[in-house]
């Protein structure tokens, strides 16, 4: 069955009204569009705003929490309300079991890692970097700020939490006390807006990252082979949040 023709065969069993042209899939119960993007005959494309663009060597590995993380973009999920959650520290293992199932790259080094959990569950996990010095010009001066990375946040794949990351980042905030953090939104999936909801303003694109496809196995390569094709991902967008408390102290 081809790539497109598959993914239709899921959206019927899950019982999930569309319609398509082509590659591209429109719902009538969600504000997104979904395009596929095959991988043998992949061209480079202009990216549009609303849609998620999911690429065949992703669907064609695809585990049940990614389909169910395509699901719950297609506003069907489990609704958990952060508020009724508590969050504390993990440890490696745990985190790298959770990322490993319900993000899209899978576990990171990281410093500091913390979960969320609604009772005795873990629903949500995030990773933030340790500190390098970074110097930036803030009301004409040159500070030198400690600035963190966050690097991964994840819920369950099948849930949305309301209010989840907002609630890591000012745990966060509150215990470590950072004078920046920065984060990555993939473009694969949306613009990031998730961050400026919550205080982050945009700083930057990462370009596009080319890579290459087994043909068998549908692996991510970093070097071309003989059995792969060439193609390359979205790119990302950087998101910069100066925490407001330090810059005050600035202008003082």
């Amino acid at each position: 069955m081809d790539f497109a023709s598959d993914f239709a065969n899921f959206l019927q069993k899950e019982n999930i009204s569309f319609s398509r042209d082509g590659f591209l899939f429109f719902f009538s119960n969600a504000n997104i569009k979904i395009k596929l993007i095959e991988t043998k005959n992949f061209k480079s494309f202009i990216r549009e705003d609303g849609i998620i663009y999911l690429y065949e060597d992703r669907w064609s590995r695809a585990t049940d929490a990614f389909r169910q993380r395509i699901l719950a973009h297609l506003s069907i999920y489990r609704q958990i309300f952060a508020r009724k959650c508590t969050i504390r520290h993990i440890d490696s293992p745990t985190a790298t079991a959770f990322l490993n199932t319900h993000h899209s790259y899978g576990m990171a080094k990281a410093k500091y890692k913390y979960g969320m959990y609604e009772g005795d569950q873990l629903v949500a996990v995030s990773l933030f970097s340790s500190p390098p010095t970074i110097p930036r010009i803030i009301k004409g001066q040159e500070i030198k700020l400690r600035s963190y990375e966050w690097v991964r946040y994840a819920s369950l794949s099948d849930c949305r939490i309301s209010g989840g990351m907002s609630k890591m980042l000012s745990y966060f905030e509150k215990e470590i006390q950072p004078d920046e953090i920065m984060s990555y939104a993939d473009l694969e999936w949306s613009q990031g807006e998730v961050y400026s909801r919550i205080g982050f303003e945009k700083a930057g694109v990462r370009a596009p990252v080319k890579f290459w496809i087994d043909k068998n196995t549908h692996e991510r390569l970093r070097q071309s082979t003989p059995d792969s094709y060439e193609i390359e991902n979205l790119g990302s967008l950087k998101f910069l949040k100066l925490i407001t408390n330090f810059a005050a102290r600035i202008s003082e």
